[in-house]
């Protein structure tokens, strides 16, 4: 079994690998989703608490306010993370999935193991990266 590529072209992945595959991703969305969740309730309640007047208090606000804002940080990143990992389902679904971004050759099946949402092969990925860092 295959499905189409970008321009036209066909890239043999059976209906098992993507299967596979979106399995993979599936599982990531909801452990990413949940765990955004569970940072977003964490941070409700830790905003909802009530500080007395002693120094010892402002001290753990302080502590609280910095865990926080890790956590937030912690949950901003996984978000992102989150996009990506829908946006390689969208692609699955579309049958552009595997195709790298870059080059437009099938991405090898070892690194959608690894990352299963990834984008380009390493070397266009290596090349997206070198672009970022010039930009910094």
């Amino acid at each position: 079994m295959f499905y189409g590529g970008l321009y036209g072209r066909t890239y043999i992945m059976n209906k098992k690998e993507l299967a596979r595959f979106e399995k993979l991703l599936l599982t990531e969305h909801e452990r990413l989703g949940g765990h955004i969740r569970s940072i977003e309730e964490a941070s409700r309640h830790e905003s909802g608490r009530d500080m007395g007047g002693d120094l010892s208090s402002y001290a753990d606000v302080g502590t609280d306010s910095f865990e926080l804002e890790t956590s937030l940080n912690i949950a901003s990143g996984e978000s992102n993370w989150l996009h990506e990992v829908t946006d390689a389902l969208r692609r699955l679904r579309e049958g552009r999935y595997g195709i790298c971004e870059g080059c437009e050759q099938p991405i090898p099946k070892k690194r959608l193991e690894v990352f299963p949402s990834a984008r380009f092969c390493i070397g266009c990925q290596e090349e997206v990266e070198k672009d970022r860092a010039a930009f910094r």
